[in-house]
């Protein structure tokens, strides 16, 4: 980057989507970022015109850093999420699920007891990882997929329900509310932790990270299946009308990597 920035004229754009100074203590990739991180971005970010962040409060959290940070939102291929099927009411009992990479051991590990709790009354099924102890209660575990067959791998589970928990901390506040798009996207109604990165205006049910709270959504969703079809229909809405990488959005995102 120094030489670059040295040796040529190009308008250098740095972009980043999580809060890499303070990786949660169970996230996996932790032990990548042992060193000063925050110092070694800030050295990255003298090298470049512009600093790109996925989110408002990732952009609060680097304030000061660089004196040109845009904030430009994640959005959804339209090729991969525009026209996704999945189909409801196909298990036996209610298909409850929750997709992720293995960087969520301390996510799903805070939803332990609600998923033991339910495990008679729903099919619970994963896609992606599941800590150890939380498999025997598992109806359905499927292994992860490469990116370009993700979307069609998700929307095939066929949920009820998706459930997007995450810890409360900075990593988590700074990121996006990507998983939630990505459900929305099948037409999957939501349960969410009540974290920044998942409040806004898509019509998604958040809790508290309380053992009662997440209970007491759970239990309301099941006992009313055709409110939860209808926020499932609103969220996928949603999504396909402001979320997806076209029109004024695929202009926000030029405008964000070229010069002024």
């Amino acid at each position: 980057m120094s030489d670059v920035k040295k040796y040529t004229n190009l308008y250098k754009v740095f972009e980043l989507d999580d809060y890499l100074p303070n990786v949660p203590v169970k996230n996996v990739h932790r032990e990548n970022f042992k060193g000063d991180t925050l110092k070694m971005l800030r050295k990255s970010f003298s090298f470049v015109d512009r600093f790109v962040v996925s989110t408002a409060e990732l952009g609060n959290a680097f304030e000061g850093m660089h004196p040109n940070i845009v904030v430009v939102n994640n959005r959804l291929p339209e090729r991969w999420w525009g026209n996704l099927k999945s189909s409801r009411k196909q298990g036996r009992k209610p298909r409850v699920g929750w997709a992720g990479g293995s960087s969520h051991t301390g996510d799903l590990e805070m939803i332990f007891d609600v998923v033991k709790a339910f495990a008679d009354e729903v099919e619970w099924v994963f896609l992606g990882m599941c800590p150890a102890k939380m498999k025997p209660y598992l109806h359905e575990f499927h292994m992860g997929t490469d990116i370009n067959l993700y979307p069609e791998k998700l929307a095939s589970l066929n949920l009820d329900l998706a459930l997007a928990p995450v810890e409360e901390n900075i990593f988590n506040n700074c990121k996006s509310n990507l998983r939630l798009l990505e459900y929305g996207a099948c037409g999957y109604p939501v349960i969410a932790s009540d974290v920044a990165c998942y409040r806004g205006d898509l019509p998604v049910t958040l809790v508290r990270n309380r053992f009662k709270d997440w209970s007491d959504a759970l239990r309301m969703h099941l006992d009313d299946r055709k409110a939860s079809e209808k926020m499932g229909d609103e969220l996928r809405l949603a999504v396909l009308k402001n979320w997806m990488l076209t029109g004024d959005n695929v202009s926000e995102w030029a405008k964000a990597w070229l010069p002024d």
